[in-house]
């Protein structure tokens, strides 16, 4: 299973599945193939922003490499001005303009927010 499937798949804390994926990494001699590309790395990229003191070194690590990986800023800014559509009401929007669920994966503007009786944080 790739890293991105990791990140992506439902059930564990984000948090957990980036640990597993750190893991994966490591004991694969940081490989670049175990980096995060896509909406994974959009995921991860956007929640460390919010969790980055409290991420050990190895994580903190992983999401920068993953970064350099996907282009560094030139490659963030490309990604932000990405367009994807709200799961809930279906709006378009630029990446830089809408949420993701840490617990669902799915995409959420800010007008819908939380849905239901999902835990996950909106990054």
């Amino acid at each position: 299973m790739s890293n991105n499937q990791v990140v992506l798949g439902c059930g564990l804390p984000l948090e957990q599945r980036v640990g597993q994926a750190v893991e994966a990494w490591i004991s694969e001699g940081r490989d670049h193939g175990r980096l995060l590309t896509g909406k994974a790395f959009f995921a991860v990229y956007s929640w460390y922003f919010r969790h980055r003191a409290g991420l050990d070194s190895a994580q903190a690590e992983f999401v920068t490499a993953s970064y350099r990986f996907n282009g560094g800023s030139e490659g963030w800014n490309a990604m932000l001005r990405l367009r994807t559509e709200c799961e809930s009401c279906r709006d378009t929007y630029r990446l830089e303009n809408i949420g993701l669920c840490t617990g669902c994966m799915r995409y959420t503007c800010y007008a819908c927010g939380a849905h239901g009786s999902c835990a996950g944080e909106i990054v």
